[in-house]
């Protein structure tokens, strides 16, 4: 019976590996055909599900996202880097991790998250207002043996995607990218303010194949100048322009604020967005935690709820991927964090829920991944998940904030950084009456359109 599973395991990794050299060669339709094969080599409901979901995207025909994303990866992205990608994500995660994750979680109880969050250093070469890290020291960081032990750690647990911010993670380009190397069936992703890709920099990526840059931006020049810097916003232009020239995949990440939220949802934006080759755009409100936090700049709720319906206008328009950490909250079943999806390491190596929660109960230098995943902090935060039927409203900080006291006060959690304990604190008050705010608007509209998204009565 072994040897008949393991015929049977290397016949689907070789047709897989057939598939993956075709790539840069097919069609929209013979991709359609390779992802109806896919879906009968896949192990575990989870990854079924992913590929269905690519499979009905791509059915929707010529005008469909799916089609139009497709289009450009193919065209945009090097061969080189296509196939490194779906080596990392396809094979490694629907054909090995399945079963790595499913015996995880059979041992231990939980599944384990599907990514982990590390800023290996807050060293960082730029001074924004408002950095939600900015109140962490700027020491070098977690030590190479340790992150090199983490992310081990991780792949054994069957995380393939390893995610990289700071800090300014690419101050330490040679460190991470040895480790990508490393591992060279994971897949990592830079968080990067740009400034630092230059031709060295973007022809790595490009060799690595299996790493990717996501760039923040505030807006057009005038935004993103007047928080991060005059002539940050050209360096970033220019660094796009090096990792689109090279074929290198890469998006940008929105701090969504009351001031720029108009601007950075705008069809200009947008439009320019996409000729610049983003490929993926990430929004992220405005938390109040870190360095001076600004109430003010956080959106309003009515904003909030702009965001969301403006979030399917432009999925519908534009060939980018677009991920709203709250508003896209439904389609997960709430908050991801405390190991349910994610965790976050800081430099000093400290295990926070997420990269906002700027509290934690273990280091990862006393501590391996398993035993911080086990903590009694993390497993009160997955049992309240999600910590409401309304799964518009899914942080623990900014819209359960008693959630947020109780857990951290139960578990006796330490503030990673001086002023984190601000948040829950100096400033409940105004968590608390924003919270209330944003629930009087979103209560209504998740009772009207909880179907659309899998979660009423009336779901299919």
């Amino acid at each position: 019976m072994e040897f008949v599973e393991k015929i049977k395991n290397m016949t689907k990794e070789q047709v897989a590996n057939a598939m993956i050299a075709l790539l840069p060669h097919v069609s929209p339709d013979t991709f359609l055909k390779m992802s109806l094969l896919a879906s009968r080599l896949a192990e575990g409901e989870s990854a079924k599900s992913a590929i269905n979901a690519v499979i009905e995207s791509l059915q929707e025909g010529d005008q469909g996202q799916a089609t139009r994303m497709f289009r450009r990866v193919m065209t945009e992205v090097s061969p080189q880097c296509l196939q490194k990608i779906a080596r990392t994500l396809f094979i490694n995660g629907l054909l090995r991790s399945s079963d790595i994750r499913a015996n995880f979680e059979k041992k231990h109880g939980f599944a384990p998250p599907f990514t982990i969050l590390i800023s290996p250093t807050m060293q960082c070469n730029l001074q924004c207002l408002g950095c939600y890290a900015g109140k962490y020291g700027r020491e070098k960081g977690i030590p190479f043996d340790v992150l090199d032990r983490v992310i081990g750690e991780a792949r054994d647990m069957g995380i393939l995607f390893i995610v990289f911010s700071g800090g300014e993670p690419l101050t330490r380009a040679d460190d991470l990218f040895r480790l990508a190397r490393k591992y060279d069936d994971l897949f990592f992703m830079f968080y990067t303010n740009g400034t630092l890709i230059n031709d060295k920099i973007a022809d790595q990526l490009f060799e690595l194949g299996n790493a990717g840059a996501v760039i923040s931006l505030e807006g057009f020049q005038e935004a993103t100048d007047a928080r991060r810097g005059q002539g940050v916003y050209q360096r970033i232009m220019d660094a796009m322009d090096r990792l689109k020239k090279r074929g290198v995949p890469f998006g940008t990440s929105l701090t969504v604020t009351s001031r720029n939220i108009n601007e950075i949802t705008s069809d200009a934006f947008f439009s320019h967005l996409t000729e610049k080759g983003v490929m993926v755009v990430w929004f992220f409100l405005f938390m109040p935690v870190g360095k001076d936090p600004d109430v003010s700049l956080m959106p309003t709720p009515e904003q909030r709820e702009f965001l969301r319906q403006r979030d399917s206008e432009l999925r519908a328009k534009y060939p980018i991927f677009i991920a709203d950490f709250w508003n896209d909250a439904p389609y997960v079943g709430g908050c991801i964090a405390g190991g349910r999806n994610y965790v976050h390491i800081n430099a000093n190596g400290d295990v926070e829920p997420c990269v906002f929660t700027h509290f934690a109960v273990d280091s990862i230098y006393n501590k391996s991944l398993l035993e911080v995943l086990q903590s009694d902090f993390f497993r009160t935060i997955r049992s309240k998940q999600p910590y409401s039927e309304n799964l518009l409203t899914p942080c623990m900080i900014i819209d359960n904030p008693e959630v947020y006291r109780d857990v951290v006060r139960a578990c006796c959690a330490y503030p990673t950084h001086d002023g984190a304990e601000d948040v829950i604190t100096k400033i409940k008050g105004d968590i608390d009456d924003y919270a209330r705010r944003f629930r009087a608007i979103a209560d209504p509209v998740w009772d009207k359109c909880k179907a659309e998204y899998g979660c009423g009565e009336n779901a299919a």
